[in-house]
């Protein structure tokens, strides 16, 4: 239960981060600071590894 509510919480924060990216990424018409960009990478690989523990594919 609380599983299943974390990883929809972490896909839903990962296409946050992707539509940011999309606006305001490097290959976009309004591009922001490369740390903002190196920022949400780093929080989606985050976000990704959240997902993997709580379906149990990492150990803890």
């Amino acid at each position: 239960m609380i599983t299943t509510a974390i990883i929809e919480w972490a896909e839903a924060q990962k296409r946050q981060k992707f539509t940011w990216l999309e606006d305001h990424g490097p290959r976009s018409k309004r591009p922001r600071p490369e740390t903002e960009t190196e920022n949400k990478l780093r929080d989606n690989a985050m976000l990704d590894s959240v997902i993997a523990l709580c379906k149990g594919r990492v150990p803890a």
